[in-house]
Parts: structure tokens; sequence; C-alpha cells
């Protein structure tokens, strides 16, 4: 039996998330292969030894749920002991783990920094390296080396102040109207606006810098968002069948309400009804991407299919993306004929 670390809640605001994610991986585990060690990670940075059973506090929804933060504080030891297991330190006792499942969206889980740490301890871990998962964090940087790589991306710039916007007001011309405006380095579509006119773009860039201190400014795509689930080592991986989310009309784009909060938000679509060239296309599109970024575990590539040309234009790539068992990574994976336990599993044999 080996001891899997699960690393939850966190200090982003996608807290509320990681904890439905744990929450699936903790059902879903082989228990015949793998003993769960739960830890759950306050949003002042506190780790607490969680039960199973009592980890989470409400209901089960993004705007309900909380941690149960009633539970014995735990150190992470920094060095693995001669069998390359970490340890947890929890009042005067010690606690072993072969493996860790971060399932830690955003800051401080997704963006390398934890990663960087548990390379240095020395034990494996589901999901990219630390160098890896920093520059998929940052929108920015993630743009400009695949366009290098010619992997488009939707036309852009970036500001790190609202005076900043008087300085790119030349590449600011050249952007069409709606403009989606983002803090680079979060996830689930937290601080974004989209702004329609001119008038709209101080607000939004304000926005979106109290979420970061750097802000991407982005023509909008017209066309259909299409996600696409890739697993395996970097130059090995595979990508499972597409799928498509479709906002509501009312909304119109797939914001943080629409993904968490609103039952009728947004209609997810797996597989798409896409024709098989046009998949095949996605499909290596995605892996082109997946390899541009030296990703290896699992990623989930998101993209745009534009309407009149279907032209392929890479959104984002997330390097632990949404894993409750209705996410759209899990459920690719579903359609591609691998079981949600299944899935898990090989993550963790990855690592």
């Amino acid at each position: 039996m080996k001891t899997v670390l699960i690393l939850c809640g966190g200090r982003s605001e996608e807290h509320e998330i990681s904890l439905i994610s744990a929450k699936g991986i903790l059902d879903a585990l082989d228990r015949k292969v793998y003993t769960p060690l739960l830890i759950g990670i306050s949003k002042k940075g506190i780790w607490h030894l969680e039960q199973e059973n009592s980890f989470y506090i409400g209901e089960f929804r993004a705007d309900k749920i909380k941690l149960n933060e009633k539970t014995p504080t735990v150190t992470l030891a920094p060095f693995s002991n001669e069998k390359k297991q970490g340890t947890l330190l929890c009042e005067e006792k010690g606690y072993n783990f072969d493996i860790v499942f971060p399932i830690l969206h955003g800051r401080f889980g997704e963006d390398g920094t934890l990663q960087g740490m548990l390379d240095m301890i020395g034990v494996p871990y589901v999901g990219s390296n630390c160098g890896s998962s920093w520059l998929c964090m940052d929108k920015v940087l993630t743009k400009i080396l695949c366009l290098r790589e010619g992997i488009p991306t939707a036309k852009f710039t970036w500001v790190e102040s609202v005076e900043g916007l008087t300085k790119v007001q030349s590449e600011l011309s050249q952007l069409k109207y709606p403009l989606f405006v983002k803090p680079p380095r979060q996830g689930s579509s937290v601080g974004v606006s989209k702004v329609n006119s001119p008038k709209e773009l101080k607000t939004a860039v304000e926005t979106a810098l109290k979420y970061d201190n750097k802000c991407l400014i982005e023509e909008g795509i017209k066309g259909r968002e299409i996600e696409c689930a890739v697993l395996g080592r970097h130059g090995q991986a595979k990508v499972a069948t597409p799928g498509e989310i479709i906002p509501s009309k009312k909304i119109g784009w797939y914001s943080f309400e629409a993904k968490y909060l609103l039952a009728e938000g947004a209609e997810t679509k797996v597989p798409t009804d896409l024709d098989s060239q046009t998949t095949e296309a996605i499909k290596a599109f995605a892996l082109k991407a997946f390899d541009c970024l030296e990703c290896s575990g699992m990623a989930r590539v998101d993209l745009f299919l534009e309407e009149t040309t279907n032209q392929l234009y890479l959104n984002e790539i997330n390097t632990i993306p949404g894993f409750t068992p209705i996410s759209m990574y899990p459920k690719m994976w579903q359609a591609s004929g691998l079981s949600y336990s299944e899935l898990i599993s090989e993550l963790l044999r990855l690592a």
C-alpha cells in the first residue's frame, strides 16, 4: 500500500473549488492500492490534518463550502527519509507519505511554488514540474512562448497599472472589441471582465489588478470554446475526446458564476459534434501546446475554434484542472473509455 498525500484548499481564490475536487478524488481512490492522507490548507496557509468525513463544512457548492479548521495543524518536514518518503509532523507524531496529489487550484498550488518545494524534499507528485507549472499559470508567458512555436493565440497586450494603458495605446488600437481583461495568474475566471467599449477598460483593469500585479488584455474570439484533456509524460502524452463549453445566451461567456454558481450558467458537451478531421486537428493542437510548455502528468488545454475560418487559437493551459466527477477533464477521459477512478490511478502511476 502506498500513502497518497492529498493537498486541498489553499490560499488562492479557488480555495473552495479545490475542496470539491478533493472530495471527488477521495471517493474514487483505489483503496486496494492507496491510503489517503488528507491535508486541508486554510486561506491563511495553515496546514490541517483532516478526516475524510468532516474536512469541509456547509453545502457542497462553491459559495457555501468551508474548510474544517478545528483540526490539528501539521508541519512538512524539510527532508525525505531513507525510503524516499515525505513526512508530516503533528503533535510529536510523524505521518509518512509516498506520493503527493496536489489538488490546489491557482496560486501556491498550481503556480510551481509547491512543486519546487516537493522537488527539494524529493517525493513524487502528480502533475507538471516547477518551471512548467509557473509558465502555464502565467497566461502572458504562455502566449509569448506558444506564439514563438507557431501556436496561435488571440491578439493581446498587458499592463502593470492603470496608468500603463497610455503606454500600450498602439497595441490596444489593434484589438477589436469585445476585449477580455484578466489577472493572468488566476483561474476559474476570477477577476475577469468582458469589455465592450473603451470607456469600460479602466474599471476592468482595476478589477484584474486586485488579483495580480499585471493585467492581460486580449481580443475576444467569436467561435466555439473547446477543451482538451491531456494525460501522460512530456513527449509521450495522449489526448482524450474533446469537449465543448456552451455558455448561456443570457451571460454570453464562461464566467465564474456560469462555472460554479448558476444552475444553467453553461452547457458542457462531451464529446463534441465536430467532424473527425477537425477533432484530430484539435487534439494535435492541444498536444503541441502541452509539449511546448513541457507539461507532464495532466493538463487541460482550452482553445477557441473561430466560427468563420475554423482557425484554432489557444486560450490557456491548466496544469491542475478542476477534478470533481462532473468536471470537464475527467468527463473527457470517461468519454474516451477511462473511468474517473482509473484516471486517478493512472495519474498516481505517472507520478
